[in-house]
């Protein structure tokens, strides 16, 4: 009996290796290579994406990410997965970006990112330069601590969507119907939008725009309340609300206001936002 199970063993061994496909001449030749030390093992490009962090704040990279000098240009970095982006306004596929590193006073006064130099934010790293690049802006935390300014190009196919105020606002509203202030708390604290303590009796939390394109940027978000309600929502950029119809503010700022909303809360709010951002530089 021992003897047929050897056997049997034996017939199945050798009926795997007849039915194994024969390797190719070029599969032969590139694990030949291999095994020779001649070629390296190809390894499949994988694009890893981990879920946003707790403080969002604003546009992340989706995965590792290349920053380019310009539409299509040369590449001057890599950035990481979730990097913090600053960007403008998306113009046909492509968003303008700043990325803000980490440098120490030598390097200020160098004025100078150097190729394979780490980029460094909350002490963590970034990504890596890929070319030298001038400094082209720069400043001094509270801290004493120095921070280079970055600028390039990237993909908007390249950013987080969940990242994107807008959008993320118009997803968040949509899944939370309530409005009330403790309703949309959690959101405030995931872009980190802040009180601007002006325009009572209404309450304002709002985000600035990014500086890529106007060194003083003005807002980009404002959420309006009113009595603790989420009456309505002033953007830069424009976005979808359910449930809200849009009204053009001065200088191109767009209101979203609820159709649930008093007529005459929402027309003296908009005549107050008007006349200040009419006043501001």
């Amino acid at each position: 009996m021992q003897k047929y199970t050897y056997l049997l063993a034996a017939l199945l061994l050798a009926g795997c290796a007849e039915n194994r496909a024969p390797k190719q001449p070029e599969e032969q030749d590139s694990i030949q290579q291999v095994e020779n030390g001649r070629k390296e093992a190809p390894s499949p490009e994988k694009r890893i994406s981990k879920p946003l962090p707790e403080k969002i704040l604003g546009e992340r990279a989706d995965g590792s990410i290349t920053l380019q000098d310009t539409v299509d240009g040369k590449e001057i970095a890599v950035l990481n997965d979730n990097a913090l982006l600053l960007t403008g306004v998306p113009v046909n596929g492509w968003a303008a970006v700043m990325v803000e590193t980490e440098v120490n006073a030598v390097q200020e006064k160098s004025e100078q990112l150097e190729k394979g130099q780490t980029l460094l934010k909350d002490k963590k790293t970034v990504g890596r330069m890929l070319a030298d690049v001038t400094i082209e802006n720069s400043y001094t935390l509270h801290d004493g601590g120095k921070i280079a300014v970055l600028y390039g190009y990237i993909p908007v196919s390249k950013i987080k969507n969940g990242s994107v105020i807008e959008t993320a606002l118009s997803q968040y509203l949509a899944a939370h119907p309530g409005r009330m202030l403790p309703d949309i708390q959690p959101f405030i604290r995931q872009f980190q939008l802040e009180p601007t303590h002006m325009n009572g009796p209404y309450q304002e939390y709002m985000n600035y725009e990014s500086g890529v394109e106007d060194p003083s940027p003005g807002y980009r978000i404002v959420l309006v309340f009113y009595k603790n309600k989420l009456t309505g929502v002033v953007s830069s950029r424009g976005l979808q609300l359910k449930g809200a119809r849009h009204y053009a503010l001065d200088r191109e700022y767009h209101g979203y206001f609820y159709d649930d909303t008093d007529a005459a809360i929402r027309q003296a709010y908009i005549k107050m936002f008007n006349e200040f951002i009419n006043a501001a530089d």
